[in-house]
């Protein structure tokens, strides 16, 4: 009896090695099995070793009006849709709200493939608005600074004295409503980007069915000062010397002066 009771516990205890071995082989590591955020997630499958857990890759956009980086998954030529992301043409179940015209640092700027307003004067005022102010080109083509200057211009007087500024500010696309009163006009610098790129540019407005922009005919405002008469707009007449630019007289309301708003991601 004693012989056979220790051959059966002997017996036992050998049938169980292969599954002890195995439990002590299995990985429990929750980075190591690709659970690797401790933030709860939608959708998400959380690890059955510890908290973390393992979340679905969501597609990376921008946010409408904020320079957060997205744009380094963009150049200029690219479309920006409504929902904050960039494609090389119109992408299906996307609105597309403008052509990527500039990249500075942290920042691009799109702008509408149209005009919103024509005809349109920058101001009846004839004062300087502590906007960024240059009469040298190649001072005003290093003007980036879209939203201090549309501040000044807002806080010098209303709609009625500054009607360009107004009209981007108040423009929003019916496929990005939020985007109200985060468009601009844009600075010289981010004009003599477009003019820089302009055959780029002019070829993603086509996919968009846009004007594009050929022989003069529009004179984009900018937010940029040269005097106190006179305003930056884009040219490619008399700017072909000045990087695309030239100055005008704010008063001028001809056809040709238009507001193409930009809106910054």
């Amino acid at each position: 009896m004693n012989i056979n009771f220790k051959s059966l516990l002997l017996g036992t205890s050998l049938s169980l090695i292969p599954q002890y071995a195995a439990a002590q082989c299995a990985e429990t590591d929750c980075l190591k099995l690709g659970y690797t955020t401790l933030e709860k997630c939608d959708n998400g499958l959380k690890c059955p070793f510890g908290e973390y857990w393992a979340c679905p890759k969501v597609e990376e956009k921008a946010v409408l009006g904020e320079c957060t980086g997205y744009v380094k998954n963009c150049k200029i030529g690219d479309i920006l849709n409504n929902d904050g992301t960039c494609s090389n043409d119109k992408a299906s179940g996307k609105t597309p709200l403008g052509v990527v015209i500039a990249i500075k640092n942290n920042c691009g700027y799109a702008m509408t493939a149209s005009p919103i307003r024509t005809s349109i004067r920058w101001s009846t005022e004839y004062i300087k608005t502590d906007t960024f102010q240059s009469s040298y080109w190649l001072n005003a083509i290093k003007d980036f600074n879209v939203s201090d200057n549309m501040t000044k211009i807002i806080q010098a007087g209303s709609s009625g004295e500054y009607p360009a500024a107004y009209t981007a500010l108040n423009y929003a696309p019916s496929a990005a409503p939020n985007t109200k009163n985060k468009w601009a006009l844009p600075t010289a610098g981010i004009l003599n980007s477009l003019y820089t790129n302009l055959s780029t540019v002019n070829n993603a407005i086509s996919k968009l069915n846009g004007t594009q922009l050929i022989d003069d005919n529009e004179h984009i405002w900018s937010s940029s000062e040269f005097s106190d008469d006179d305003m930056w707009i884009f040219c490619t007449g008399n700017g072909n010397n000045r990087g695309g630019i030239y100055n005008n007289g704010k008063h001028y309301n001809l056809s040709n002066n238009v507001v193409r708003p930009v809106l910054a991601f």
